[in-house]
């Protein structure tokens, strides 16, 4: 039996959410990520604000975390088109709502290197999706069309639908949706085709 956390882990937890919340907070008014921004944020002292986040890196990543938990990015990936696209419509929904956020780790290096940390993985579960949609897909032709699918899922699609049609994270993930439908609509044909008759 794991013992409960002691007093001192709760407050660490603490602490560190505050911290977490206060580069929300920097990086929502759309200011740059300072240490000193984020302590004054936090109202903990610059030096607390290094002990949980030594690096820019470390601390953006745990904003990544963040987005993630409160878009509701939770559990296994999909391995569906029907839990692809419902995961779709509330992502894109949850970078509406955190939209200055979302934003600011699509530009900030720092926030590309959180975003891409677990690609791997991002690439088994689209390849293992297209697998178990379209079969027997050559396994080139499962590989471009997971990377199309896969691609169609991200924030920097979201913005991209949003600055150049003009529309909301709804529309957007309806736009996204219809794409990765007819993308795997194509291959499941393609794969059907490709069966020995």
């Amino acid at each position: 039996m794991t013992p409960a956390p002691g007093l001192r882990e709760l407050k660490a937890d603490v602490v560190r959410g505050r911290v977490i919340d206060g580069a929300v907070a920097v990086l929502t008014d759309g200011r740059p990520l300072t240490f000193k921004d984020v302590a004054r944020e936090a109202d903990v002292p610059e030096r607390t604000v290094y002990r949980y986040f030594p690096t820019r890196a470390t601390l953006l990543a745990a904003v990544f975390e963040w987005t993630n938990d409160q878009i509701g990015y939770e559990g296994p990936r999909p391995t569906t088109e029907a839990a692809l696209l419902a995961l779709v419509r509330q992502a894109f929904r949850g970078f509406d709502d955190h939209a200055a956020v979302v934003r600011q780790m699509l530009i900030e290096p720092d926030g590309r290197r959180a975003r891409l940390a677990d690609v791997a993985a991002r690439r088994r579960a689209a390849i293992a999706l297209v697998r178990n949609e379209a079969p027997d897909l050559d396994p080139a032709t499962r590989d471009r069309v997971a990377a199309a699918v896969q691609v169609l899922t991200v924030a920097s699609t979201w913005q991209s639908l949003r600055e150049y049609w003009g529309v909301d994270g709804e529309a957007a993930a309806e736009t996204s949706a219809l794409a990765i439908q007819l993308l795997l609509e194509a291959a499941r044909a393609r794969s059907h085709d490709a069966r020995p008759h």
